[in-house]
């Protein structure tokens, strides 16, 4: 008698769900349901963070807290602008230069490997030759933050001047940012207005 090839076939052929192809699509299906289910709860606000009710008080910063830990309050302090400034001070701007590093900022009187800037002949430069010049066109007077962010992203070496120009200086030592203005011509120079807040040195 001869049995037919596909009734073997049927009683060998196992049912879909106990097949590996079987086994991995429900595996796949239930991961799905899942990830619906608890995409769903996200939207309609099931995993809100504990608000600070919750949390209960906060610690507070106490004056013993500080002076123990006083490196860490100036930290703390120098990641916003509230940091004071220097200033303005007035000096001469020539060919000698001036030490904007100095407290308070001074006039070279002569040759001067410490002067952070100099009078180029209509043109502020940076000393010794590096990009720490950033000239300043935004309307109002920068921060500490806005100097350091144009110093970064526009320096130069060299920029002609005129009256009412201003400028932000990171000065060679790095032990200030300065913020120059042209004020008015004074002499064989011209009168600048400066204003300083602490360096990344500091």
């Amino acid at each position: 008698m001869v049995v037919s090839r596909n009734g073997a076939d049927k009683k060998q052929r196992e049912p879909f769900w106990k097949s590996l192809a079987g086994i991995l699509a429900a595996v796949a299906a239930m991961i799905t349901a899942l990830v619906g289910v608890a995409s769903l709860v996200y939207q309609i606000g099931g995993f809100k963070p504990a608000s600070n009710a919750d949390l209960g008080p906060s610690p507070e910063i106490t004056s013993a807290n500080t002076s123990i830990h006083p490196r860490a309050a100036t930290s703390a302090s120098a990641s916003h602008d509230d940091i004071p400034s220097a200033g303005p001070y007035e000096l001469l701007f020539n060919n000698n230069g001036d030490d904007l590093d100095a407290d308070p900022p001074r006039v070279a009187t002569g040759p001067d490997t410490s002067i952070d800037i100099y009078d180029g002949g209509g043109s502020i430069q940076s000393y010794p030759i590096w990009s720490g010049l950033a000239k300043w066109t935004r309307p109002g007077k920068p921060s500490r933050s806005d100097c350091i962010a144009a110093i970064n992203s526009f320096a130069s070496m060299s920029f002609t001047y005129i009256k009412g120009s201003r400028y932000c200086v990171h000065t060679r030592g790095e032990r200030h940012i300065a913020f120059i203005e042209f004020v008015a011509p004074e002499g064989d120079g011209w009168r600048i207005r400066v204003v300083t807040w602490p360096g990344t040195a500091v």
